[in-house]
């Protein structure tokens, strides 16, 4: 009977922990605080580093990928963010399964122009800047916010999360078990971005470099479309 009862107690106050780590953070209140302080680069500056895994299995048909040389067969994307005294700085660097580094580029508003910089071709390009060239990381998750989020755990990662939804679509975050350690983010159905780094301090020498000297300019098509597309809205 006495070991029926600790049983018992020992159940219950299992299930009481467990409702108050749940109740700890209301639904978004976590991801409120993550956008409008850690990440809010009008407070301070802002260092994020995420990476992506691709696995090309997924995007590709069965055809397709048995042609794929192992290397080839999976595809690791670094994001680094850069945010200080207005200035957003974000660099992508892509490597194969190998480590061997297929795209490393970084673009930047700076001194009235946007630059886009290819470390790997030694190339860059500038146009004048227009509005909405660059924008913080922050903001670009901002929009979300129109649908009120839901929070719960995944139980392929262990991680907590809050989560919108828009339309078909949803974004989610995630953060350790019971606590606000933000440990990524996800978009529908495309693989999870994973946080590396992050923190409030930023090597603005670095991270706003202007490109080399022996770096030859050559216009950038996919940035002079994205900038005729923004002279369109007008």
């Amino acid at each position: 009977m006495r070991k029926s009862l600790r049983v018992f107690f020992l159940t219950f106050l299992l299930t009481i922990m467990c409702a108050a780590v749940a109740l700890a953070y209301s639904p978004g209140q976590r991801t409120f605080k993550l956008l409008g302080e850690t990440l809010n680069s009008d407070r301070h500056p802002v260092h994020l580093v995420v990476t992506q895994t691709i696995d090309m299995r997924e995007v590709l048909t069965p055809e397709a990928y048995a042609k794929l040389s192992k290397a080839q067969q999976k595809r690791v994307n670094r994001t680094e963010y850069n945010e200080a005294k207005g200035i957003n700085a974000e660099r992508i660097t892509t490597t194969d399964g190998e480590g061997n580094v297929l795209k490393d580029s970084v673009s930047f508003c700076r001194g009235g122009y946007w630059y886009t910089i290819d470390y790997v071709h030694k190339t860059y390009d500038r146009i004048p800047e227009l509005p909405g060239m660059s924008v913080a990381f922050a903001e670009t998750l901002v929009s979300w916010f129109s649908s009120k989020p839901e929070s719960g755990s995944d139980a392929a990662t262990g991680y907590d999360y809050d989560r919108l939804t828009k339309g078909a679509n949803t974004l989610s975050f995630y953060y350790a078990k019971g606590g606000d350690e933000w440990k990524g983010y996800e978009v529908s159905y495309l693989p999870r971005f994973d946080v590396v780094e992050i923190s409030g301090e930023v090597d603005e020498a670095t991270a706003f470099a202007m490109p080399p000297e022996d770096f030859k300019q050559v216009p950038d098509q996919t940035m002079r479309n994205y900038a005729n597309k923004l002279m369109s809205r007008k």
